[in-house]
């Protein structure tokens, strides 16, 4: 996992319950954002409930502009958001998850929009690294978004 994010690359851990997918992923994190002047950490629980408004929210948190339509984190950090619970986000009646497709959005395009201005906030220097228990929640992830994170088993 550590090698796909020096590349650049966003791993999904995938295990079943308690196999300890977070405590790695946070171990992991903490050793890149202590031992390196290279990285910022974002942590990100997914539940039931968790839609694409308050997802927008919590991603742009650690967020500033830098010029015209670009953020990016704080100085010259990478930041990397940790989805915890990927897959947990609840089917809407289109069976579609807003949540995920926020991020899949993000991955395939760099940018979402500001739902205030209706114009595009183009994202940069952010990265994903992912958690999921396939035997819990909604036991879909959008196939989309799947091509942009390497698996990983537990």
């Amino acid at each position: 996992m550590n090698y796909f994010i020096k590349v650049g690359h966003s791993p999904l851990l995938i295990g079943a319950a308690g196999c300890g997918k977070t405590q790695i992923i946070k171990g992991l994190l903490n050793d890149l954002t202590t031992k390196t002047d290279e990285y910022l950490q974002q942590i990100v629980n997914f539940n039931f409930y968790t839609d694409s408004m308050l997802l927008q929210t919590i991603l742009e948190q650690q967020l500033e502009r830098r010029t015209g339509k670009i953020y990016g984190p704080v100085g010259k950090y990478k930041l990397i958001y940790f989805v915890d619970d990927l897959n947990m986000p609840g089917l809407d009646k289109y069976d579609t998850q807003s949540a995920i497709a926020l991020v899949r959005q993000h991955k395939d395009y760099e940018h979402w929009y500001d739902r205030s201005k209706l114009t595009i906030k183009e994202i940069k220097s952010t990265m994903y690294v992912a958690a999921m228990n396939p035997t819990a929640g909604s036991f879909v992830v959008n196939p989309r978004l799947q091509r942009h994170f390497f698996l990983c088993a537990i």
